[in-house]
């Protein structure tokens, strides 16, 4: 996969895990409220059953991303990164 599958891979899984966490939160803060406007009523356990599978489906979302962030290219030069500045003045 090239660099920028990794990157919209990454991208992708962190919006997935953020928006499900979201709606997690939100379902157990509001139970009367209907959990993504009932696109998972198929799920069988009513709303202990929807959140669980919201919560596996942000795991997924989170692994996926981590997983892509961590095969990119290792010279692109994350946030904290100090390889820029390796071996200066030091003999």
């Amino acid at each position: 996969m090239r660099e920028g599958g990794y990157t919209a891979l990454e991208a992708a899984g962190l919006v997935i895990a953020a928006l499900a966490a979201q709606t997690v939160i939100h379902g157990l803060l509001d139970r009367d409220s209907e959990v993504l406007w009932g696109i998972l009523n198929w799920v069988p356990g009513g709303l202990t059953g929807r959140l669980i599978l919201l919560g596996c489906i942000a795991l997924v979302g989170m692994v996926a991303g981590g997983w892509a962030h961590t095969r990119q290219r290792p010279n692109t030069g994350r946030a904290g990164d100090s390889a820029g500045s390796r071996g200066r003045g030091k003999p």
